[in-house]
């Protein structure tokens, strides 16, 4: 009888720890091929976690190619924090891929990543990644669902990780969505994202999308993202080298805090086609009247504006100072112009020397860039100097200006717990954001509509369907234009002239001519195809390329920059398929 006993005991006991085990399928919906579909939390029977879980659970025999796909209307709470495995990368889909800002499904909101609130309290969410991680069609709430916030979500836990965020939407932080959590060497893409109520926490410095903490970014890509009511620094690098900054074709509407929080050392910068609509506005105080912002200001304590260049100290690598600045749009409504005169007026922190931040160089920075023979690679174009004519953009640009304007001018006081309010246009809930996305950033205006260096629409190409697609088709050829615009010191903006499709190719003499150090040239092209635009010295060494990739049937105008040049004759020429013309021109400086 006791043999019985005992054995009976034994067959309980492995049943009952068999009932409580957890294996890879009990999160997996569904298996197909290499992509594990994850049960959410109601797929759980409202339990958390189930992200952290199956990345923990699938460590046996994982394919190369495997993909976490999450479910469209899925909620995906993090009970706990997961670190992914150090021993190979993770990629992590939505399941919908439409692009979020032309998503108008009411039913095909994309899963939302977001912290939870157990037990013993609200964990506030993060997710740290110890390997490259690819993060595609989710959204992203730095909170739990009673409205706490967290200070940031995504970070390296190694160092050399690449990270790419592809069409995301990302809301609420007290600090930042990712900071680089002290790993040097981190390759960081936002691609197509949708960034909204970045604020929360009593401090203006706060709410934003990147810091980089400690150690030198390797790279920061921003681009095709739209970013809406934020209260604190945008893009965080202090005082360290980053390797390549890259932000093109954006959209920032009331972002309150400064673009690029820094102290004006990096270098290797390319800002093209952005659209900053009241942003970049905070007063400043050269006292630094907020102690903890001490190292996140301009080293001189000169007003950070939307582009900030100082001298580098010896303690850092003396790099050429390269940045391309080109073909971007800048806005502030005229309720902001009085913001440090009514600092001044309220001698807040008994101060009356505040100044207003809503510029695009400080006097130090523009004499940088003026200055071609101490900066030959500081390049400036064209700065439009107007507001879009957006086709909705609900009150974006009228009540919530006013928030804004009252957020800036109430945080200029160190004591001050104010924080800017959550937008909403339909939603209340806190982990929900409004959805279809409420806004519509496209436009009329027809100089911005083909105002890019490449011809297209500035700001978000997203809002432009037909044109975001030209533009994923000729990428790597916008890209290298820019990055060799970079490397020369040159611009390479293309626009388009307007006016009755040509009917023969023709390349004009450029004007002025001599130039000194910039000229224009125009070309018509009666049949769209690939074009060059290349120049060329008297020995025939290629020392610039203007143009390089598709272009529409269309009469185009490209300026030319000779900065770094020096003076001689030199030759452009143009090639299509079935057209060739070389001219001269002389630079004379």
């Amino acid at each position: 009888m006791k043999k019985v006993l005992i054995l009976f005991l034994g067959l309980f006991l492995v049943s009952l720890t068999t009932s409580f085990a957890q294996t890879l399928m009990d999160y997996v919906k569904e298996v197909k091929g290499d992509t594990l579909v994850v049960n959410d939390y109601y797929d759980m029977g409202e339990v958390a976690s189930s992200l952290t879980n199956v990345l923990v659970a699938d460590s046996v025999n994982v394919p190369a190619g495997r993909v976490y796909e999450l479910q469209t209307n899925g909620w995906y709470p993090l009970g706990t924090n997961p670190t992914t495995p150090s021993n190979r990368p993770v990629t992590i889909v939505g399941a919908d891929n439409t692009i979020l800002v032309n998503n108008g499904d009411v039913a095909k909101a994309p899963p939302i990543i977001s912290g939870f609130v157990n037990e013993g309290g609200a964990n506030s969410g993060a997710f740290n990644y110890a390997n490259d991680l690819t993060m595609k069609n989710t959204a992203t709430c730095v909170g739990a669902p009673n409205g706490s916030y967290g200070w940031a979500f995504y970070g390296p836990s190694a160092p050399n990780t690449h990270a790419v965020f592809e069409n995301c939407m990302m809301e609420h932080n007290w600090w930042v969505m990712l900071q680089s959590n002290a790993w040097a060497g981190s390759k960081v893409y936002f691609i197509d994202d949708y960034f909204v109520n970045m604020s929360g926490r009593q401090c203006r410095r706060n709410g934003g999308v990147y810091d980089n903490v400690n150690n030198p970014t390797d790279t920061m890509w921003v681009e095709n993202c739209t970013h809406v009511m934020a209260q604190g620094s945008m893009y965080k690098f202090r005082n360290y080298e980053v390797g390549l900054i890259f932000i093109n074709h954006n959209t920032f509407i009331n972002c309150a805090g400064t673009f690029f929080e820094t102290q004006g050392f990096q270098s290797n910068v390319v800002v093209t086609n952005n659209i900053f609509v009241n942003s970049n506005e905070q007063p400043f105080s050269p006292p630094y009247v907020h102690p903890e912002e001490v190292s996140e200001v301009d080293i001189d304590g000169l007003p950070t504006g939307l582009i900030d260049v100082a001298v580098l100290p010896d303690s850092m690598p003396q790099l050429p100072r390269k940045f391309l600045v080109d073909k971007n749009v800048t806005y502030w409504d005229p309720k902001l112009a009085d913001l440090a005169a009514e600092a001044n007026s309220s001698a807040i922190n008994d101060l009356t020397i505040w100044v207003n931040q809503s510029i695009k160089m400080n006097d130090r920075t523009q004499s940088f860039f003026d200055d071609n023979t101490t900066y030959p690679y500081l390049t400036e174009g064209t700065w439009y100097d107007k507001l879009p004519s957006f086709t909705d953009p609900q009150d974006l640009l009228t009540t919530q200006v006013d928030a804004v304007k009252a957020f800036c001018i109430g945080t200029v006081d160190t004591t001050s717990t104010d924080v800017l309010a959550d937008w909403r246009v339909s939603s209340t809930d806190f982990l929900y954001a409004d959805w279809p996305i409420p806004i519509d950033l496209s436009y009329s205006d027809a100089d911005l509509k083909t105002g890019g260096t490449d011809g297209l629409p500035v700001g978000d190409l997203n809002w432009f369907p037909s044109d975001k697609a030209t533009f994923n088709a000729n990428m790597e050829t916008y890209h290298n234009d820019l990055l060799t615009a970079l490397a020369n010191g040159t611009l390479t903006s293309v626009e388009v002239v307007g006016g009755a499709i040509p009917t023969e190719y023709s390349l004009t003499q450029n004007y002025p001519n001599p130039f000194n150090p910039t000229t224009v040239i125009n070309f018509t092209i009666p049949e769209a195809g690939n074009v060059t635009l290349k120049v060329y010295d008297v020995l025939g060494k290629e020392v610039a390329t203007l143009v390089n990739g598709y272009k529409t049937a269309q009469s185009y105008k490209v300026e030319f920059d000779g900065a770094a040049l020096a003076s001689g004759v030199y030759l452009y020429t143009i090639s299509t398929d079935k057209f060739t013309q070389t001219k001269k021109m002389v630079l004379m400086k």
